[in-house]
Formats: structure tokens, C-alpha cells, sequence
């Protein structure tokens, strides 16, 4: 019963004697220390001064901590840890209020460390002078000895002193250490020091903190420790390197024993118990530290050394709360290993990528870098979503938006016949359709939706290859810079990121807005100013938020109305049916959802295929999904829908019934039914005898028509309105001539469709005034490769 009665004691905090009022020791020890203490630095006086002084200059414990350090921890955006970062002066810790701390361990941490920690005033007088009596027993010099250490003169050592002022056995550190310990006794109750201990006392390994320690040796939370753990884990703290369980596991076996020695000598346990507990075994099964989303938490890491800076990300103690969705992630690196499994053995295909962001806010939801990161086999650590790849057609939406600003429209017609493409110093290139068939006169809107290739060509020609370049720069691919680039940049003739690429896609689904938080990239002018956000905030140790992206910075790139041209033709998939035919993986019953597919073929004289590519969007999210190898090898056997239009679709799905709410695509203000010459584009005046074409067009592009307008180029001087509706101004030359006068020949009366032969390939070379066109030219292959309506079709689940 005695024991039961001091246990209870000692249990609930209470400061007492066995009588229940406070200790004649503390009453009359701590001013004789204090005299002491004084008479060794020289005066009694001088111990209140030197109170006053070093409680005085101290921070709060809560401040201490919050100095402590420790690696970056990253959390998906509802709290799941990702990672944590280690700090290798500090570990792995994972701070848990002491309800959630098994009494177990809290008795066998008294017992062992402080048995009168609920009496004493923070020092402990009884050791502090036993200590001095075995420092100074013969053959040992002052302070060389046992310290007589309280738990609050440790956690005081661990947050008030660095590792190297730990390892000083001076007087000066010592007075120090008392003083503190003293202070925070008189500011503090008891079970606010106990949790502050077991939180960040080291556990030998790489753990701090008993929650990182149970976590870390048997798989379990600290609430859940047996006693023989408990006994275990309460040993560890005296000595962390020499009882490492997994260095010195007998060490620390033998240090339990003592640990229950201790507890049945003050009270806690019977002998009984003690001896069941040895005969527990005591298995390591250490809990593995979380690495989930990988390629994005590596990506989060290097957006945080850029912003908050190395020392921050690996000793700032921060809390990371990310953009990922790790649901959403995990759904879509479900989807994209089935995909690849299923049609990996007639295809080659071993790897894949998906990114999904959120328009309105450029938030990144998920990035899946490859089929499995712990895979050496397929380069598994490489982030697909990062690394540089051929886009085959994907890039086209961003050649017809730059057409539709300087003037063409959906319905706008396009000459699909053959043409060679030579440029001095090059090869000549000769673009070929997926159905290797050519279609007459098509609108850009049947063009862009099959992704036929010659109309893409000639389209980028008219509208200039830099205008597109800037296009696609400023909507955000960041790739296009420090090569001369030529007119097959839209079929793929420029390597780009998956990243880059859904960024831009949500661009266009955000009405031409681009959102998310400055860019850490240092770009080129005319680059996109924005980047793609990863983190929603960050706070310290203290709470103290020290990042706030909450709130998307935004910028228009371009104007609603031309976003939403591209996202009409994309969206709607009678545009697509003459290759992918109706009902392909592009299209989602349900929803309204623009989609656009690619690949390339950049092996000569073969139909192996490098990369394939599906994108898309709704206002809500946009999608994108890359398969090919990390090491560049062929696939065979596939086109873009066969896995990657496949895994799109399923993973945009599982996305947009994720959503609580889902929002239609609007059409914005500024569009309007016009009719316009052909191939002046400009407005048909009434009684104008001029080709036309009718259809939806910008008003922003219509309003640029002055008298030097032309085709959607500035003439050098101003001409009558007759002068340019009925022929072809001198100052129109080049390529955009040669089309112009392509479409009076040939529009009005398209040509039979005719199929031209699959030759090989060649690279593009680039636009120069004395290039010339050939139509009829035997063609080569094309950079692209897509399914037809005839024959491959498309995959079907």
C-alpha cells in the first residue's frame, strides 16, 4: 500500500513530502545552494545578480524548441506525412502531447532519470552533492565525474546548450544549467517539463523525441508500449550512442534491466512485474520513415531551397503543407501501372508519368514521375515529369491560338495538301497526316481536332514560327529557348517537360489565366513569370507561418476569348472523329472535357514510337499523362491513345468525381459570327466578291483591321480596303505568300482525298525568306503518330 500511495503521488505531479506539505529540503536547500554557489564565483550577493542575469537573456522554452532545428516534414495537403527530412544533428522527431505518451514511460523515465523530479525544484541538491563527493574522490579532478543530472537539467542541456557547450564540464556551465532548470520549475507545472522531455531528449539512432524512438525501433505509437518496450526506450537517453539498439542491442537489453531495477525500487512496479517484463522479447521492428510521392517531395524540396534556402529545409524544423493530393496520387499511379501492365508485353512500353493541377489556382495535385520510383530497372528515380521529351502533336493547340490572334477562327480553312519544306543548310521535310491521306480544304477546327499534321504545318508557317514560340513561352513551356527552332516545333520538334505542358493546359482551361506563385526558374525574357505551385504554406517550430501560397498569384497571357476557341475545338469531339473516330479515350461521357493527344517517331526508317502524350482539361483540372522509356528506347505497336489516352481517361475521370463541385467551361464576351476574305481574313465588306468564310472569331483580332493590316501582319504602308481584299499586297512574302497564293488556286474546290506514301524522316529545317515550298513533293515521314478511325482505331477498355 505504501508503494501504491507514493506511486499516486508521484503520478498525478504534486509536489510533496510524505506529509503532503513542501519539502524542509527545498525550504532551506535552495538558498544554501544558492550561497554556495555564490561563495564559489567569490560573493553571496553576487548569486541573485547572476539569477537575474541569465534568466533574463533566456528565451521561453516554447522559443527554444522552436530553435531546435530538424529536417523539413512534408505533408500532402490534408495532413498525411510525406517525408521528413533528416537532420542529422537532430533526426527524426515527430512531437506528440504527453496523453498520447504511454505512463509506462513516464514512470520509467522518472524512475530512471529523476526520481524526485515532483519534489525537487529542477536541481537535485542530494545528487548535486553526491556527485561532488565521487568528482572529488582521489584519482579524479572536479567536475570530471557524475553530474547528479534532474530532467529539467537535461532539457535544459538539449535546448539551452549547443552540442559543443553539451560536451563542456566547466563550473560556469554548470552554474548556468542549475540557474535555468530553477527557472523553468518556478515558470512551469511538471507535466509541461515532463512533455517537453520526452519530446526532445535524444533516443540514440536517428530519433528524437520517444514517438520517433517507439516509431523507429518497434513499429508502434508511444501510447501503445508494453512495459518491457517502455523499460527499453526509458534507458536509451542516458547514453544514446553506446545503447543504439541497432548497434549495441545488448548494451541496451542490459540498460532495461536496470531501467526495471529502478522502477521497483521507487514504487512503481512490483519485482514480480519487473521479472515478466525481462522475460519479454524485446523485437526491433522498426516502422520504415514515410517516402510517399517521391519524385514530388524531391521537387518540393528544391522549390524550398530556392525560396527558403538549404539550411531552412534541413535544420529549420519546418512543417511543410503541400498542394498534393495524395489520393488523387495515388489513383493516378494505380491507373497509370495498369495501363502499362496490360499492354506492356505487345508494346515494349515500361514507364510512364502523370501531373494533375487545379486551373484556378495552378495548385499541382499530383505528380507521378514514373511507374515506380524504387524501380532501377525502368530508371524508376527519374521524374518523367521533369525530363525533357518530344511532345508530338500536343503542342499544336498553341500554333492555332497564336493563328487565331492574328485573325483566323474555328471554321477558318486550311489547304491540306502535300508540301516540302526546304531551308538553306537543311534537309528538306516533308510533314505527313496519321492516316498518311491528305483532305482538301478542312477548318482549322476538324484540322486541330484530328491533329492532322500538313494543316498544323502550314498553319504555324502563316501565323510565324517565333509568334508561336512566344505563345507557348508565355503560357509556360520553359524549353523553347537556346536553339534555333523551324516550323516542325508543332509537331514536336522540341523537346518540352509534362509539367510545362499541363501548365499550359491549364492555362487555357483558366480562360487564358495563368495562376500559381512567382517562378524560381531563371528564365529568359518573354518566359512565363509564374510556375506551377507545389506548397500551400509552411510554418517553424513555433507555428510561426514563414510561407503563405494560399492565395494564387495570376496573370492573363491571353485573352479569354482565344482560350476559349481552343477550348471549343478540343472539347468537342465530332472534331476528331476522322482519325480517333466518335466515342475514342479523348472523350468522357458525361463531361464536356478538352482533350488533345501526341507522340513521336524519332527513329529513322522505323514505325517504333519514342513518346506518346494525352492532355487535357476542364475549368476545375487539367491532365497529362506521358509514356514512353527513360532512356529514350522504342515502343512498338502503340499510339498516343493506346496507354497514354487510356490512363488519361480514367485518371481525369477519377479527378473530376473527386471534385465537390464541378464547373462548365463559359463562353467569355468578346467573340463574335463574322464573315471574312479568304485569305486576307479581313471583315467582307458588303458587295465584296472576295472567297470568304464565316464563322466565330476574336473581336480583339477583327479590331486590329486598319488600313495596314493583312493576313495578320502589319503591312509596310497603308493600303485601300480594295487593294487588299482582292489580291496579295507586295509586302506579304515568304511562306505566308506562297499560302496566300495557295488559297486562291485551291480554295472553294478541294482536292479528292488522295493517300501519299510514309517515307523517311527527315529533320525540319528552319523558316528563312528563300525557302521554298514544293506541293506534290514525295513526302516524308512525320513527326507524329497518331491512331486512325480505320484500322488501330482506338483502345478500348
Amino acid at each position: 500500500m505504501a508503494r501504491a500511495s507514493r506511486h499516486r503521488r508521484i503520478r498525478h505531479g504534486r509536489i510533496l513530502g510524505r506529509s503532503g506539505s513542501r519539502s524542509p529540503l527545498v525550504a532551506v536547500g535552495v538558498p544554501l545552494l544558492l550561497a554556495a554557489l555564490a561563495a564559489g564565483v567569490g560573493l553571496f550577493a553576487a548569486a541573485a545578480s547572476y539569477y537575474h542575469d541569465v534568466t533574463a537573456s533566456i528565451p521561453t522554452p516554447q522559443q527554444a524548441i522552436a530553435q531546435q532545428g530538424g529536417g523539413a516534414k512534408i505533408y500532402d495537403r490534408h495532413g498525411t506525412l510525406l517525408y521528413q527530412f533528416l537532420d542529422p544533428q537532430h533526426g527524426y522527431q515527430k512531437r506528440v502531447p504527453l496523453d498520447q505518451i504511454s505512463p509506462l514511460v513516464q514512470e520509467a523515465t522518472i524512475a530512471t532519470e529523476d526520481a524526485s523530479f515532483y519534489s525537487n525544484p529542477g536541481i537535485s541538491i542530494s545528487g548535486i552533492a553526491r556527485a561532488a563527493i565521487e568528482n572529488l574522490t582521489p584519482g579524479r579532478t572536479f567536475l570530471d565525474g557524475p553530474g547528479g543530472s534532474t530532467i529539467t537539467q537535461q532539457l535544459v542541456k538539449q535546448l539551452y546548450f549547443t552540442p559543443q557547450e553539451r560536451q563542456e564540464r566547466s563550473l560556469s556551465r554548470k552554474l548556468r544549467e542549475a540557474v535555468i532548470a530553477l527557472k523553468l520549475t518556478q515558470d512551469y507545472n511538471k507535466q509541461q517539463i515532463l512533455d517537453w522531455y520526452l519530446n526532445e531528449i535524444p533516443y540514440g539512432s536517428e530519433f528524437t523525441g520517444i514517438e520517433a524512438a517507439s516509431e523507429g525501433y518497434f513499429g508502434l505509437p508511444a501510447k501503445d508500449l508494453t512495459l518491457g518496450q517502455a523499460a527499453f526506450l526509458a534507458g536509451l537517453p542516458q547514453s544514446p550512442s553506446q545503447y543504439d539498439p541497432f548497434l549495441h542491442f545488448a548494451a541496451a537489453k542490459a540498460r532495461q534491466s536496470e531501467v526495471l531495477d529502478l522502477m521497483v525500487e521507487h514504487g512503481y512496479i512490483s519485482q514480480t512485474t519487473a521479472n515478466w517484463a525481462r522475460l519479454e522479447q524485446i523485437k526491433l521492428t522498426p516502422r520504415p520513415q514515410p517516402f510517399l510521392a517521391p519524385h514530388f517531395v524531391l521537387y518540393v524540396a528544391d522549390y524550398l531551397r530556392k525560396t527558403l534556402g538549404e539550411q531552412a529545409l534541413m535544420h529549420g524544423g519546418l512543417s511543410v503543407v503541400t498542394t498534393l493530393d495524395l489520393n488523387l496520387q495515388d489513383q493516378a499511379q494505380t491507373v497509370l501501372d495498369h495501363q502499362i501492365a496490360q499492354h506492356e508485353a505487345a508494346t515494349g512500353a515500361h514507364n510512364g508519368a502523370v501531373v494533375i493541377i487545379s486551373p484556378p489556382t495552378g495548385q499541382i495535385l499530383a505528380m507521378v514521375g514514373s511507374r515506380n520510383y524504387f524501380d532501377a530497372t525502368i530508371d524508376g528515380t527519374v521524374n518523367n515529369a521533369l525530363a525533357l521529351r518530344s511532345p508530338g502533336s500536343t503542342l499544336k493547340p498553341f500554333t492555332y491560338v497564336t493563328a487565331f490572334e492574328h485573325g483566323w477562327g474555328p471554321e477558318w480553312p486550311i489547304v491540306d495538301s502535300p508540301i516540302t519544306y526546304t531551308a538553306p543548310g537543311t534537309q528538306p521535310f516533308t510533314p505527313v497526316n496519321p492516316d498518311h491521306r491528305s483532305h482538301g480544304v478542312i477548318p482549322a477546327r476538324e484540322a486541330l481536332g484530328n491533329s492532322l499534321n500538313v494543316p498544323a504545318f502550314k498553319t504555324i508557317l502563316w501565323a510565324g514560327v517565333q509568334n508561336m514560340i512566344n505563345t507557348a513561352k508565355s503560357m509556360g513551356i520553359t524549353t523553347l529557348d537556346g536553339h534555333q527552332l523551324g516550323p516542325a516545333v508543332t509537331l514536336g520538334g522540341s523537346d518540352v517537360k509534362l509539367l510545362d505542358m499541363v501548365y499550359g493546359y491549364a492555362t487555357f482551361a483558366n480562360a487564358g489565366t495563368m495562376a500559381g506563385v512567382p517562378t524560381v526558374l531563371a528564365l529568359p525574357p518573354g518566359n512565363r513569370k509564374l510556375d506551377p505551385n507545389p506548397v500551400l504554406f509552411v510554418t517553424d517550430r513555433a507555428g510561426r507561418i514563414v510561407m503563405n501560397n494560399t492565395q494564387p498569384h495570376t496573370e492573363q497571357v491571353i485573352k479569354p476569348a482565344y482560350a476559349y476557341l481552343i477550348t471549343q475545338i478540343i472539347s468537342n469531339d465530332a472534331n476528331r472523329q476522322i482519325i480517333f473516330g466518335a466515342g475514342s479515350d479523348l472523350h468522357i461521357a458525361g463531361y464536356r472535357v478538352a482533350a488533345k493527344s501526341g507522340a513521336s517517331q524519332p527513329f529513322p526508317n522505323s514505325d517504333a514510337t519514342g513518346d506518346t502524350w494525352a492532355l487535357g482539361y476542364t475549368p476545375d483540372v487539367a491532365v497529362g499523362v506521358w509514356v514512353g522509356h527513360s532512356d529514350y528506347a522504342p515502343m512498338y505497336n502503340l499510339f498516343s491513345t493506346t496507354i497514354a489516352g487510356a490512363a488519361w481517361h480514367d485518371i481525369m475521370l477519377d479527378a473530376l468525381k473527386s471534385l465537390p463541385q464541378r464547373h462548365p467551361f463559359v463562353r467569355p464576351p468578346g467573340l463574335v459570327e463574322a464573315t471574312v476574305c479568304v485569305p486576307s481574313g479581313i471583315v467582307a465588306p458588303a458587295g465584296a466578291h472576295c472567297p470568304t468564310v464565316t464563322g466565330l472569331f476574336a473581336q480583339d483580332a477583327l479590331s486590329k483591321q486598319d488600313a495596314r493590316w493583312w493576313g495578320g501582319r502589319e503591312l509596310p504602308s497603308a493600303l485601300p480596303l480594295s487593294a487588299r481584299i482582292d489580291g496579295i499586297p507586295a509586302g506579304i512574302t515568304g511562306w505566308q505568300r506562297y499560302l496566300a497564293e495557295e488559297y486562291l488556286r485551291t480554295y472553294g474546290a478541294p482536292p479528292t482525298p488522295t493517300p501519299t506514301p510514309q517515307t523517311t524522316a527527315v529533320p525540319a529545317g528552319t523558316p528563312s525568306p528563300s525557302a521554298t515550298p514544293t506541293i506534290g513533293a514525295t513526302p516524308a515521314a512525320s513527326a507524329t503518330r497518331e491512331p486512325t478511325a480505320k484500322g488501330h482505331g482506338r483502345t478500348r477498355r
